[in-house]
């Protein structure tokens, strides 16, 4: 997977990514499309082993020892000495006051390893004008990191998909979180930088991965302050690429909804009170849009395809 393709699956709404790099075994990383038991559908993964070999049933057992090195900044961050990181690097310049992105990450770890050493460390490291040092957003509520002993069947169960309880078909990794969204207050037209680094802790085997929602890196415009949650578990856009017309549902008002192109340009807006609002596609081009559902408490963005 080329430098450019993976920045072209990456970019969203209304931000724009340069200076990609990746850094890891190139077997360590990917493109991943179709149903699984992920929420996420579409995007790029990075592993500490084989990308590939993460289509799996979870009965299987993934291993992979790359012999690559670790990464210093993971490493600081657990404590102990990494192996067989992959890290990809980035810049971007948000035309909002805010960037969020929607990620899932798994791992073979699960639920054997959890309050051991041998904890696969992961994170999203953003660093610019406005924030201190290095700031990591890989977090659930709270400013809770990511990670193995953080989420999972005991600790922040909210969070977390138990996949061998019934046993998953399409992801071999035996727990994932759910879709989370990583999200950083920012200033408009400053430049920051982004690192989105995995590696085994204390080991080389027991693989994990870090899966990156296609297209939904993006930057909002507006007052930061003026969204108090984000909120994606409820809200609903199908059928999904949609082709006559597509339903946007909510269990919350959906209040403002706007319905933006790539390029950042605002294609429809509606005001509704209802929880639910069907959208016709005759004025719509084939393509990708975003979907925004915005009121004083909530904000909800989806991925829409229109064939």
């Amino acid at each position: 997977m080329s430098d450019t393709a993976m920045t072209t699956l990456l970019e969203g709404l209304v931000v724009s990514i340069s200076n990609l790099t990746i850094n890891c075994n190139s077997q360590a990383y990917g493109h991943f499309n179709g149903s699984s038991e992920l929420s996420i559908t579409n995007g790029v993964v990075i592993s500490t082993g084989n990308a590939n070999a993460l289509a799996d049933s979870s009965t299987a057992f993934l291993a992979t020892a790359n012999n690559t090195p670790g990464d210093s900044d993971l490493s600081a961050l657990c404590g102990t000495v990494t192996y067989d990181a992959c890290v990809l690097e980035f810049d971007c310049v948000p035309t909002g006051d805010t960037l969020e992105f929607n990620f899932a990450f798994g791992s073979e770890e699960y639920p054997e390893f959890v309050g051991t050493p041998f904890n696969d460390v992961f994170a999203i490291l953003l660093s610019g004008p406005g924030i201190s040092g290095v700031q990591n957003v890989a977090a659930i509520p709270g400013g809770i990191p990511v990670a193995i002993n953080n989420v999972n069947a005991t600790n922040n169960s909210a969070y977390f998909y138990d996949n061998e309880n019934p046993p998953g078909v399409y992801i071999v990794l035996d727990g994932f979180t759910l879709n989370l969204t990583a999200f950083a207050v920012v200033i408009p037209g400053s430049s920051y930088h982004f690192k989105i680094a995995i590696a085994d802790a204390s080991d080389f085997v027991f693989d994990s991965g870090v899966f990156l929602e296609a297209f939904s890196f993006r930057s909002n415009g507006g007052s930061a302050n003026a969204v108090k949650a984000i909120d994606n578990t409820s809200f609903k856009v199908f059928p999904n690429p949609a082709s006559d017309r597509f339903t946007i549902t909510s269990l919350q008002p959906l209040n403002q909804v706007r319905i933006i192109n790539l390029t950042g340009d605002l294609v429809h807006e509606y005001s509704t009170t209802e929880k639910y609002l069907q959208v016709s596609t005759d004025e719509f081009s084939s393509g990708v849009y975003i979907v925004e559902s915005v009121s004083a408490e909530n904000y909800s963005v989806s991925k829409l395809i229109v064939q």
